[in-house]
Parts: structure tokens; C-alpha cells; sequence
């Protein structure tokens, strides 16, 4: 861990209590900033990992880090500045910096002035075993892992990390919103030259990890993986593990609905609200008091997060906002804001509705088709039409009468999201975390999906 030394000024703020601690720094730049209107948001950070190659422990740190932002509201001007410190003096400095960059700012009318003081639900995105767990104990959480690789004659490689962040939003209108929320993330690749197996875990609570697992299924797919034929590009019946639905979830969440994206007409959702545009069995909900996803119970403008309906049924019902983007819609500000100067809105706790099948079903149920792990290096190519490309990789698989019958080298695909949840056949009936925007998460199942198109191979 870093020593990092404090002064006595910093030190007034360290106390036992966290959330203490940062009402005093909330309440201190407040008092800075006199008569001017000023909101300040706080991220607290404790995190620690410990990061493993070719079965060896090689890495392991641990920091705490904070960062503050402050942005006063002079009129109809605003801008923002950030320290990392904590001392009175940097505080001081960054305030006055926000202060002076306001003042040469031009006048936005989209600015509004501050919200009052808001009542929030109670949330327990808190475990203190997640909070508390040592290095020692990652370590021997890594070592099972390793075990497995090394009887099946592999090398794993990944990383075990534990994550507690705070976050406040405060102004000087009295507004306060604290929330305290841990993270654990295991993963590991089981190697033996070009052959590979991946699994990642992502949970609230540590315990409910098991690397033992995680390495079984690795392991099993990278011996799999020995002597991969060649697929023909062309559209396939593909079954997707949840780690590969959800990287179709983060391109739809990004760029299909943000209320300002509806508003500028730069997302599917301008022209397909209320319009059925994916499969009946596919619905979508923005779920932020589920006690299985860490997600904070206000927005960035410090407004109450509250649930939406997203798609029901293959309909899109609506889009998250925040305060501007309701008004200018003439809709219920449903407290999904973004950090300023960043416009816009994001869901930051999605559920997809499950369904009945298991990924084992699922094969069952498939005369042709592929199985895919997961993907990466995805991007987007319309955000629009939602075209997305990307490649499969650490285990990819070809699927017949109902068997998953050889290993296949990985293959790019070039797909639209739309189409992608259009041609949903099955739906999992168990749900997988995967990481979010702004510190959110969302619940993902696996999917059987048709006519999706891979439109070139790779040379392994």
C-alpha cells in the first residue's frame, strides 16, 4: 500500500466514521464558498488487487484514493474543478479555481439552479466480508485456482480484486447523498499455447465467488479448445453466454437510451418508442433497488433514482433522464443524470427479464449453431442502427444435434443490436452480474439468438 503522509489539516477530516467524514468536507467547501451557490461531489475509493500469469502471483497493491469535484452556479454560468486531496488548502485552491473559471464562462441556458434537499429509499450495496477481505486471503483464493490449472497441465493468468467506493453529491442548498457500495471481480484464463478458457465473476459479496469453479470451467474450455476448424462467414444460430449478451446490453444502454440522444434524434429510439422493434420475449428493465446490483439511489444532479420500464415485451416504453431533459420532454424526471458538463442520462442498473432455459437447453435444443463465451475488442460502427463489431474469443464452439461437437477459431462478427434482440429464440433462466456505467451494474442471462452474422474468420 502507498504511505502517503498527511498534514494536520487533513487529518481534522480522516475520522472512524466515513460518512462523517465526508458531511465535514461537504460542509467545509460549502462554508468556502460563502454566498455562492456551489455543489460538490466526493468519490472515495479503497481498492486492492492482486494480478497472476503463467500460474505465479506477481502483483498485488492496494489504494485509497479520493477525488472531489466542486461547481458553483454564478448566474446562468458554471464550471467545474477537481482535487485529489483533502487538505483545507487544496481545497481552498480548487474552489477558487471553480470560481474563477465560472465567471469567464459564457451564460447556458440549459443550466439549472440547484435541487433542494431530497429524501433517498434505502439501499444495501454494503458487504463488509467484500470491504475487509485481505491479501492474503485473495492470494489463497488465486492459489485453488492455480491448482486446477496446473493439474490439467495449464497456465492460468488473471486478476482477484475487492473494490469499496463512496459517493457524494452535496450543495448548498442542503442537498446530501451518500452511498457506500463493494465489488468483487475474479477472472481467469487457463492457457496452453493458442488454446484457451475464460471465466469471470463479479459479485456484491466476495464469499459468494468460487475460484475452484471459475478455474474447473476455464480449464474445461481451453482443453476444448485443441485443434480449432475453420467456420465459413455467414449467419449462424448462436447460443451466447451472459458475458457475451452483455456486451450488446452496454452498446444498447449507451446509445439507446439517454433521454438527450431521443431528444437530438441521434438514437433508434427517436423514431421506435412504442413500437415493437425487438423479439416478444425480450424485456428490459432499469432495476436500481435490486438487492443483487450495487447501484447508488441518486443521480449525479442528486435527484431519487427511480425504476423504468424500459422495453416490455419487444416495445421500447421510455428513456432515462435528467432534470433538463424531462423538462424538454414534458415527461417525470426519472433521476438518471450524469456528472456535468457530460449532457445526457444513463441507465446505471439494468435487468433483463429471464427466461426458462438453461445454456445446457439450450444446446439441447440446437440442430446447427455455435456456442460463444465471450467477446472483445467490441466497438461501435452506427450508433444509430446499433451496428456493432467485435471477435469471439477463449472458447468458441460448434454446436450439432443438440452437442457441442468440436472447437472452431475465432471469428469477427459485424452485427446490429437491434437485429440481435430481434431474433432472440431462448432466454436463461439464471442471471450473471456484469459492470456498469458510473459505478452501476447490470443482471444478464444467457441467449439463443438466430441469423447472426459473423462476416469474417481469423487464423486462430
Amino acid at each position: 500500500m502507498r504511505n502517503k503522509q498527511r498534514s494536520k489539516s487533513q487529518e481534522l477530516f480522516m475520522s472512524t466514521n466515513s460518512k462523517t467524514e465526508m458531511l465535514e468536507i461537504s460542509k467545509k467547501i460549502i462554508d468556502l464558498a460563502g454566498k455562492t451557490d456551489v455543489e460538490i461531489m466526493i468519490w472515495k475509493n479503497n481498492f486492492s488487487l492482486t494480478r497472476y500469469a503463467e500460474n505465479y502471483i506477481h502483483q498485488n497493491v492496494s489504494d485509497t484514493s479520493y477525488q472531489i469535484r466542486m461547481r458553483p452556479i454564478i448566474g446562468k454560468k458554471s464550471a467545474t474543478a477537481s482535487t485529489n486531496r483533502i487538505d483545507e488548502k487544496s481545497m481552498k485552491e480548487t474552489l477558487l479555481t471553480a470560481i474563477e473559471t465560472t465567471r469567464l464562462q459564457k451564460d447556458n441556458n440549459k443550466l439549472l439552479p440547484l435541487p433542494d434537499k431530497q429524501q433517498y429509499k434505502k439501499v444495501n450495496n454494503y458487504c463488509t466480508k467484500t470491504d475487509q477481505f485481505s491479501p492474503m486471503q485473495r492470494a489463497e483464493g488465486i492459489s485453488k485456482a492455480i491448482a486446477i490449472c496446473e493439474k490439467n497441465g495449464l497456465e492460468g493468468a488473471g486478476i482477484f480484486s475487492t473494490n469499496t467506493t463512496e459517493t457524494v453529491i452535496a450543495n448548498s442548498k442542503g442537498l446530501f447523498g451518500y452511498d457506500i457500495s463493494t465489488k468483487a471481480e475474479f477472472s481467469i484464463t487457463a492457457m496452453k499455447g493458442a488454446e484457451s478458457g475464460w471465466r469471470e465473476i463479479v459479485k456484491k459479496n466476495v464469499t459468494k465467488i468460487d475460484t475452484e469453479d471459475a478455474a474447473r470451467i476455464a480449464c474445461k474450455k481451453a482443453l476444448m479448445s485443441a485443434y480449432p476448424l475453420e467456420l465459413k462467414p455467414g449467419k449462424y444460430t448462436v447460443i451466447m453466454e451472459p458475458a457475451a449478451v452483455a456486451e450488446f446490453v452496454m452498446f444498447l444502454l449507451w446509445k439507446g437510451f439517454n433521454g438527450m440522444d431521443y431528444l437530438e434524434g441521434t438514437t433508434f429510439l427517436t423514431e421506435g418508442l412504442h413500437k415493437k422493434i425487438f423479439s416478444e420475449k425480450f424485456s428490459i428493465y432499469e432495476d436500481p433497488y435490486n438487492p443483487d446490483i450495487s447501484s447508488q439511489p441518486f443521480d449525479y444532479e442528486g435527484m431519487p433514482v427511480t425504476p423504468v420500464k424500459l422495453v416490455e415485451q419487444g416495445v421500447p416504453k421510455n428513456f432515462v433522464t435528467n432534470r433538463w431533459i424531462a423538462k424538454q420532454a414534458k415527461v417525470k424526471n426519472n433521476g438518471h443524470a450524469i456528472p456535468l458538463p457530460r449532457q445526457g442520462a444513463y441507465p446505471f442498473a439494468m435487468r433483463i427479464e429471464k427466461g426458462d432455459s438453461s445454456v445446457e437447453q439450450m444446446i439441447k435444443n440446437t440442430k446447427k449453431g455455435v456456442l460463444v463465451t465471450h467477446f472483445h475488442y467490441s466497438n461501435l460502427i452506427d450508433p444509430i442502427e446499433l451496428l456493432t463489431t467485435g471477435m469471439t474469443r477463449d472458447g468458441f464452439f460448434m454446436v450439432e444435434n443438440g452437442e457441442i461437437t468440436k472447437p472452431l477459431k475465432n471469428m469477427r462478427f459485424t452485427e446490429s443490436v437491434i437485429n440481435v434482440f430481434s431474433n432472440i429464440v431462448e432466454i436463461g433462466n439464471t442471471y450473471e452480474m456484469a459492470g456498469g456505467f458510473f459505478g452501476g451494474g447490470f443482471l444478464v442471462p444467457a441467449m439463443k439468438i438466430d441469423n447472426f452474422n459473423f462476416s469474417s474468420g481469423t487464423e486462430f
